[in-house]
């Protein structure tokens, strides 16, 4: 274990403490290193808690409801760092994370590069630069956050005709009490819509939470939803309210519903028809008020066929239900989008705005976004990173050789109507249109990106067009 140098340490203890809101939580299970690193902060910070688990620092975090740091370790008795950060990625209030580990880390088992990876043994200084960096990051998180920006217009961008329904259907859906269900596929922006229902709705000054259930082992779903009780099980030392009273008075976003557990939806169906939770290892129920809000990219009516999923509960979440379109089908607005990140990732990122050169525009308007929003922001913050402060071109937005190998071939495998056939008098427009299709795509190896900038349309056009043919 580091040993604590007091020396080292004595000009650091001497810096100006932040703004007593952000809250540090040392998470490790082993007690000596904990009380060292929760030693080192003291002389820096105003509130640094220590947890021993990843369930105990996620309540704390929930029931903080406030900025904050995590120094946490990758190996945790309940679960791993990567569970504990899915966690923080999805509250309210800005949270960084610093991941510590004997093991070197690589990128997927760090969470794809989301928090500071670090290997222990960890010196003094290092741990104090990191925890200020990252406190200076929260900080600037919530002062950059004015009155309006959970409004639907500055959270759900773009000017298409289903964005625009969208944002009109969400001020009329806010005033209810029922639950709501919000369905799209993964990455088209799920849990920014349930922010600004929340925002749009008479709960707004209560709390927003927002839960991913995937992101919990099956054991511990109950806990962190309803809570328990000092005693409850090993590990639990005192009382913790879950993620139902931390939403009292406001609302309560689970996403990635389907992944619950057969058995643990049985109790959530109860809670929802009842209004109160019953935390682990207690028999006294706690009633509790928010609003259900709930989102998942699978097909649930095809899991309840399946048995994977109670059909009672089913019906019972989809009182009111709420469509988010995929990207591809927002005609437009992911140019508006990729404006609107590239500034926001450049203020995150604490570096100058590069803009998109025409190339890169052509590109972001043709390409298919299987991955949608989520997709165009990875790709966005990669091309950032890597153009050296220059127009970010169609090579940065590739994510791999082999995109950039495909996304641009060379003049001379241009189609450009090459073993087209048409028999004048015989063939109606439809069927030549179709017939340009299929060999523009046979010329391109298949590929529907490059025959679509061949051709002068949308990707999705052509997927319409093929779907329509198979029909």
């Amino acid at each position: 274990m580091t040993s604590y140098n007091a020396q080292e340490h004595h000009l650091t203890s001497t810096t100006c403490l932040p703004k007593p809101g952000v809250l540090i939580i040392v998470v490790e299970d082993d007690t000596d290193t904990a009380h060292l690193y929760q030693t080192i902060l003291a002389t820096r910070y105003h509130h640094v808690a220590v947890c021993h688990s990843g369930s105990e620092a996620v309540a704390r975090l929930v029931s903080h409801q406030g900025p904050a740091v995590v120094v946490l370790d990758y190996h945790l008795p309940d679960m791993t760092g990567i569970e504990v950060m899915a966690t923080c990625r999805d509250l309210e209030h800005p949270v960084a994370c610093m991941m510590v580990s004997a093991d070197r880390l690589n990128d997927q088992e760090a969470g794809c590069g989301e928090a500071i990876r670090l290997t222990k043994p960890l010196g003094c200084q290092t741990l104090l630069q990191w925890t200020a960096k990252l406190v200076h990051k929260v900080q600037t998180a919530v002062h950059g956050e004015g009155p309006g920006d959970h409004a639907p217009e500055n959270l759900l961008i773009g000017q298409s005709a289903a964005m625009q329904h969208l944002r009109t259907l969400i001020p009329r859906l806010a005033q209810s009490r029922s639950p709501l269900w919000l369905h799209g596929e993964s990455g088209t922006g799920k849990e920014l819509a349930a922010r600004s229902v929340h925002y749009c709705s008479p709960r707004s000054s209560g709390p927003f939470v927002a839960v991913n259930c995937a992101a919990f082992p099956e054991a511990l779903i109950e806990s962190m939803l309803f809570g328990h009780v000092k005693g409850a099980f090993s590990g639990a030392t005192r009382d913790h309210k879950g993620f139902f009273e931390a939403a009292d008075q406001g609302t309560l976003f689970l996403d990635e519903v389907g992944d619950m557990p057969l058995p643990f939806q049985a109790k959530l169906l109860r809670a929802l028809q009842t209004g109160t939770i019953t935390p682990v290892g207690s028999t006294r129920d706690v009633r509790v008020d928010c609003r259900v809000i709930t989102a998942c990219h699978r097909d649930l009516a095809q899991s309840v066929r399946e048995g994977a999923f109670r059909e009672d509960l089913y019906y019972r979440l989809n009182v009111l239900s709420l469509a988010l379109p995929p990207l591809r089908e927002r005609q437009g607005d992911a140019l508006m989008l990729a404006d609107h990140l590239l500034e926001s990732l450049a203020r995150e990122e604490r570096i100058a705005v590069c803009p998109l050169d025409e190339e890169a525009r052509n590109w972001i308007q043709q390409h298919d976004w299987p991955g949608n929003v989520r997709e165009l922001e990875n790709r966005l913050r990669r091309a950032l990173l890597l153009c050296d402060g220059k127009a970010i071109t169609v090579n940065n937005l590739m994510l791999n050789d082999d995109e950039r190998l495909t996304s641009a071939p060379p003049p001379s495998q241009a189609p450009s109507g090459v073993g087209i056939h048409f028999s004048p008098g015989r063939m109606t427009l439809r069927q030549i249109e179709d017939a340009a299709i299929e060999a523009t795509l046979e010329a391109c190896d298949g590929c529907i990106e490059r025959a679509a900038r061949q051709l002068g349309v949308a990707a999705s056009t052509l997927h319409r067009r093929r779907r329509r043919q198979a029909a």
